[in-house]
Formats: structure tokens, C-alpha cells, sequence
């Protein structure tokens, strides 16, 4: 009996063992996973790897992305591929919108896209074609944040993935500003309303931690680190919700982001196809589903790939149909218009000083809103029109965005305060020393408007708000309360508004791209377009004389001193080069002492001269020169350096160091006085 009972046991053993063999392994027992997303952004029609206004080969582009994308797939198959928008406008392929599918849609498709998180630009056009965009694209388009007048969501907010079993959550959001940026014309956008990236990251997130679905949640939002015009950025977005999700992937500011915020992989590709993201999460058994136990992220450079042979085949039609349209002959350039393109390099000469390529673009803007004055922005400073014939993409390559022409109704006084926040505000103000003016690294050039129709000064010694000086309207100072027509882009009319600045209901004129009215004047000339400015503006305030000027721009021709750009690369010349700053530094030799002039020859030898008198007074040893003597104090006056002072006190500069020793208590910075301070002057 014992051992039938022990030989019954052991075949239930064996039975219940091999019953566990054959039932599926659970999410307990099973191996750790890894899910993959690829992420581009900002494509700006950049599909094959050619620019069409510049009419040249790129190294960047999606065809290059397509490459990466093929590589990776062969890796892992089940990768989810997003894109973060902007994807709809620019490089010419707004020129063939109407075309079914949409030759973008025709690229996403073609290269499985799961996610098309909506950009700003996307609406730059028409709300049907919008919508039609988003019925052609075979992936989830998502824009979680924006909302119909009845208070439904347009489109999802998110979709839910299952990847070799682990099921993860992608929701989008897109910048909210677009009816502020599309405000001359609401029905781009269908007069729908948009809320903050910030705001509804949490209601998202809200309703997917409410389901049992969802082991991995992931973000996507076509907005910067930094935000805009006081809304918080995505940096802040993960700074307050990076424990309740696993990856944040971003566009919109065209930068190149590889950072752990908050316990999590935040990334941005750059734009026009510069990078691939790449996000690897590592994904283990967490009771009955997946948890993320680890994220490692990277850039992938597309310009280290050859575009993909058969992504290009696809894309072929959309690359000839581009290249003929931009190659068409408009006109004639009877003369190069910018010349030199740089005052240094680095430093574009299209901002410190009026030129004929903005002149043009104002003088358009005038003429077709017959208006008084004209504001206009150089979005490349080194646009040029070259001696030969005007192509079509020339108007493209001076003015690169599809904005439409607007006249508003301003007063003198709403004038100059536009003046100084686009004009007067782009540039750092001058210090003693400085050799070249520079630009706020924080303002990129599409914020820098030139004005036409009046003659200003930008005085850059001045601080912001108090820089637009003699304001001259038709030889006369122009007055408060003068009543002009002003003309004007959409996107700064915009601004403009936002901003308090104009009024909406001051509109006089709406008309249609201003680069197309660019295409048809000079279509309509009966010669060649020829240079023309009128220098009606300048800057002031900024005395760039050093001993060693010469030398510095030397320097920086050969490329032993370089123009710094923004951290971002988007604006260049944001820190002046000065003289006194670079010495200290060491870059520049010291500057050597004045030679003294050659001694006077002796004179002859005459008399003893009569001994003076016991009670004669002994005379005055003269100071060299007219310096005060040293071993006192020194206040600071306008214009004073370091340098400057040495020299008064000691016929030198190169003994700014000694005053610049002394006074550490409260000089923290050699090339920042303050007006006003009191320096101790060490004696001689």
C-alpha cells in the first residue's frame, strides 16, 4: 500500500511538472525585454537630401534618416517610429499639398510611421488640408492639446502599442501658440483652442495611469526645452511629471537634446533630418505586466549615412517636380546685392548695417499694401541675390517661410515701441573695449526686424527699452501721434498683438504670401533687378577703436579667434570681442609701452652757472605727462576700462593688473566696471 501510494505521488509530480512546461511562461518568469523608438523631427520637406533654394546637396535629409531606419529595423523589428512635426511646410513641398496623398504622407507611409505628433507649421495652410494630411498618414497622428468648440479633443491624445507583448502608451501634444502665430487667420487652425503642453501632460497622464492596459508610458510634444512667450517648455513638463512617465521625446526648437531630466531620457533630433533619436528601454517582469528598469538614449548622425537607394526611388517624382519648379527663370539680377556677406566670420553684415536684400523685401511689402512704413525680418543673413538670373527660388532662399502680408494702423508712439522690441532689442550693449557689436544669444534673427519708411538710430551703449533714437519721418522727427499705415508679416502681426502692441481691429490689408508678391515684382520689371538702399538707419554708441583692433580681426579671418554662437547654434555673434578682455586673458601679446621721443642733443658746454641763492625754493619734479598721480582713489567715469584708467595713472595700460589686484573686493569681473565705483590706485 505505502508504495502504490508513493508510486501515485510521483506520477502527480511528474504530471503537475510537465503540465507547467506546457502552459505559457508568465511575465513573472520570462526574460527581461527591450522596446526601441526612433524619433525624427522638424523634417521642413527636407525628403530628399537636396535644399531647393540654395539649389545644393545636403548631408542631412529623411531619405538619409531612411538609411538609419532600415539599419535599426533589421535590429529590432517591433521599434516604434514617431515623428514630432513641422513636417508639412518648406523646401517646396507645400507646393504640391493638394496632390493625393500629400507627397509627405507618401515618405511617413513608405517608411511605417506609427506616430505623427502634429507641429505648429502644420497649419500654416489650409484646415482641410490639415485633415486630409492626417486621413492620408497610416500611423496615429496626435495632438492631445488641441480642442473642438463643443470641448471633445480634435484627435487622440494617445495611442496603446503592444510590443512583443509590453503595452506602451504614446501620447502628443503640439506647441499651444498656434492661434497666436496663425492670428490673421483662425481658420487654419478651425478656431479651435489650444491648451499648454504643461497642463494637459497631466491630464493625459491622468487618464492612462486610470487603465489597466498600459505598462510603459511614453511622451512626445512638438515643443521646445525652454517654451515661449511664458509658457513652460518641456524641460519643466519633465521636471514635473518624469516619475509618471519613461521617455519624452521633443521638437520644435531645431536643437540637438540628449538629456536625463528627472530619471528619464529627454531627446530632440535637431531638424531637416540632422538626426535620428534613438531611446532603448530596458523592461522587466513587474507582477502581471512590464515595468521600465533602465533607458540608454543616443543621437544618430545621418550625416554619417548614405541616403537609402530605395527611399529615394520612392521620393523621385517629388525630387524632380521640387527642382523644376525652384530652377524656373523669373527675372534678371543685373548686380550681386550683399557684398561682403560678412563683416567678419561670423559676424553677418546684414544686421549691423542696412542692406539692399531686406530693402527689397520692405519695398515690396510697402508697395502692395500701399503703405507708409514696412518692418521686415532677415530669416538667413547670409540670403544673397547673385549677378545672373532670378530663379524662383530665389525669392524662397531671401524669405523662407510662408507668411502672408498684413497693414495695421499704428501711431508714431506704437512705432517706436515696436522698434525697440524688434530692432533695438536684438543686440548686447556696447562695453569699453569692444571691438565688434554683438547679438542677445537668446533672440534668434527671424525676431530682428529692419524698418523702412523712417530713418532711426540703434544707440547699443543704451540698455533695452532705450535704444531707438532720432525717429525721422519724412525729414520731420516723428511724433506720438502720427497715424501711419504699417506693413507686416503674419507671424509678427501675431506677436504683435499678443503682445498689446496693435490692435486687431486697426487691420487695413490682407494679402497672400509674401514671398510670392517678392516672385512677382521682380517678374514685372522691365530690366534686371538691380541693388537699391537707402542706409536710412544705423547704430550708434559703440566706439570699436583698440590699439590691437587690426590684429583681433586678423585673428578671427584666420581662424585663430572664433565668433561664438548660442548654445543652440541658431543665433551667431552673441559675445563681442574686446581688446582689453582678450590681453587679460592672454590670446593678445601686451601692448608695449609709448616709445619716448629721441633725446635732445647736449648742448654745447658754456659757463658754470652762477650758484643759486640758499634761500632759492628746490624746483618741481614735472609728472610725465599730464597723469595724475598715482597712490590715491579713482572714480569711474563713462567709458572707463581698466586699461583706460592704468594709462591715465601710470602712461600705460599694461598696469591694469595692479588696479585690477587692489580692487578685487569689489571688481569681480575685469571687463565690468561700474560707473561710479571708487578704485584704489596703488602708487607708482
Amino acid at each position: 500500500m505505502q508504495k502504490r501510494v508513493q508510486h501515485m505521488l510521483s506520477l502527480a509530480l511528474t504530471v503537475v511538472m510537465l503540465a507547467a512546461l506546457a502552459l505559457p511562461v508568465s511575465a513573472a518568469e520570462a526574460e527581461t525585454k527591450t522596446v526601441t523608438i526612433l524619433q525624427t523631427s522638424d523634417i521642413h520637406g527636407m525628403v530628399s537630401p537636396f535644399d531647393y533654394a540654395s539649389n545644393k546637396e545636403t548631408n542631412n535629409s529623411l531619405a538619409h534618416a531612411a538609411t538609419i531606419i532600415k539599419e535599426e529595423r533589421e535590429k529590432d523589428p517591433d521599434l516604434l517610429l514617431l515623428d514630432t512635426g513641422d513636417t508639412t511646410q518648406s523646401n517646396y513641398i507645400q507646393s504640391f499639398r493638394n496632390e493625393t496623398p500629400h507627397p509627405m504622407m507618401n515618405a511617413l507611409n513608405y517608411l511605417d510611421y506609427d506616430v505623427w505628433t502634429l507641429g505648429n507649421h502644420e497649419f500654416n495652410f489650409e484646415f482641410e488640408n490639415v485633415e486630409k494630411e492626417i486621413s492620408e498618414f497610416e500611423g496615429t497622428a496626435l495632438a492631445g492639446n488641441i480642442y473642438k468648440a463643443d470641448g471633445a479633443r480634435w484627435i487622440d491624445a494617445y495611442k496603446i502599442f503592444d510590443v512583443d507583448g509590453v503595452r506602451v502608451a504614446m501620447f502628443g501634444v503640439d506647441a499651444s501658440h498656434v492661434p497666436l502665430w496663425e492670428k490673421s487667420a483662425p481658420e487654419h487652425y478651425n478656431y479651435m483652442t489650444f491648451t499648454t503642453p504643461l497642463e494637459e501632460t497631466g491630464k493625459i497622464l491622468d487618464e492612462l495611469e486610470a487603465r489597466d492596459d498600459v505598462d510603459v508610458i511614453i511622451g512626445t510634444a512638438h515643443y521646445g526645452l525652454d517654451g515661449e512667450y511664458g509658457t513652460e517648455g518641456m524641460r519643466i513638463v519633465a521636471e514635473t511629471y518624469g516619475d509618471r512617465m519613461d521617455a519624452l521625446f521633443i521638437g520644435h526648437a531645431h536643437a540637438v537634446v540628449n538629456e536625463v531630466i528627472n530619471g528619464i531620457p529627454v531627446v530632440e533630433p535637431g531638424c531637416n533630418g540632422q538626426y535620428v533619436s534613438k531611446v532603448v528601454l530596458n523592461i522587466v517582469p513587474d507582477g502581471d505586466g512590464w515595468k521600465v528598469e533602465s533607458a540608454d538614449s543616443e543621437m544618430i548622425d545621418c550625416s554619417k549615412v548614405t541616403p537609402d537607394p530605395d527611399f529615394l526611388a520612392q521620393v523621385k517624382d517629388l525630387h524632380e517636380k521640387s527642382l523644376a519648379l525652384a530652377s524656373s527663370e523669373v527675372g534678371t539680377v543685373g548686380k550681386t546685392f550683399l557684398d561682403p556677406v560678412e563683416f567678419l566670420p561670423g559676424i553677418p553684415m546684414a544686421i549691423l548695417e542696412d542692406n539692399p536684400v531686406t530693402d527689397l523685401i520692405n519695398k515690396v511689402q510697402m508697395e502692395n499694401v500701399g503703405a507708409d512704413v514696412s518692418l521686415a525680418a532677415l530669416f538667413d543673413s547670409t540670403s544673397n541675390l547673385t549677378e545672373g538670373p532670378f530663379l524662383h527660388r530665389d525669392s524662397v532662399k531671401i524669405y523662407k517661410y510662408d507668411n502672408t502680408l498684413y497693414g495695421v494702423k499704428v501711431t508714431g508712439a506704437q512705432l517706436k515701441a515696436i522698434m525697440e522690441e524688434y530692432a533695438g532689442k536684438f543686440f548686447n550693449q556696447w562695453q569699453p573695449g569692444d571691438v565688434t557689436i554683438s547679438f542677445d544669444e537668446n533672440i534668434r534673427m527671424y525676431m530682428y526686424d529692419e524698418f523702412a519708411g523712417v530713418d532711426y538710430e540703434i544707440n547699443v551703449s543704451q540698455p533695452v527699452g532705450s535704444r531707438i533714437q532720432n525717429v525721422m519721418y519724412k525729414g520731420e522727427p516723428l511724433s506720438d501721434t502720427e497715424e501711419l499705415v504699417l506693413a507686416l508679416n503674419n507671424y509678427r502681426y501675431g506677436g504683435l498683438v499678443n503682445a498689446g502692441l496693435i490692435n486687431e481691429a486697426d487691420v487695413v490689408y490682407e494679402g497672400g504670401a509674401v514671398r510670392d508678391y517678392i516672385t512677382e515684382y521682380v517678374s514685372s520689371l522691365d530690366g534686371p533687378l538691380m541693388p537699391e538702399v537707402d542706409n536710412n538707419w544705423k547704430i550708434v554708441g559703440a566706439d570699436l577703436e583698440d590699439p590691437q583692433k587690426d590684429l583681433i580681426y586678423d585673428m578671427v579671418r584666420s581662424g585663430e579667434l572664433t565668433i561664438p554662437t548660442s548654445e543652440d547654434g541658431r543665433t551667431p555673434n552673441v559675445a563681442a570681442l574686446n581688446g582689453p578682455a582678450l590681453r587679460a586673458s592672454g590670446v593678445l601679446p601686451a601692448l608695449e609701452e609709448e616709445t619716448a621721443p629721441a633725446p635732445a642733443p647736449e648742448p654745447e658746454p658754456g659757463p658754470a652757472p652762477a650758484p643759486e641763492p640758499e634761500t632759492s625754493v628746490p624746483p618741481v619734479q614735472e609728472q610725465s605727462g599730464s597723469a595724475p598721480a598715482a597712490g590715491g582713489t579713482y572714480t569711474v567715469k563713462s567709458g572707463d576700462c581698466l586699461w583706460s584708467i592704468s594709462q591715465q595713472f601710470y602712461g600705460t595700460g599694461r598696469q591694469w593688473s595692479v588696479i585690477f589686484e587692489a580692487n578685487k573686493d569689489i571688481i569681480k569681473n575685469a571687463d565690468s566696471i561700474q560707473v561710479g565705483q571708487v578704485l584704489v590706485i596703488p602708487a607708482a
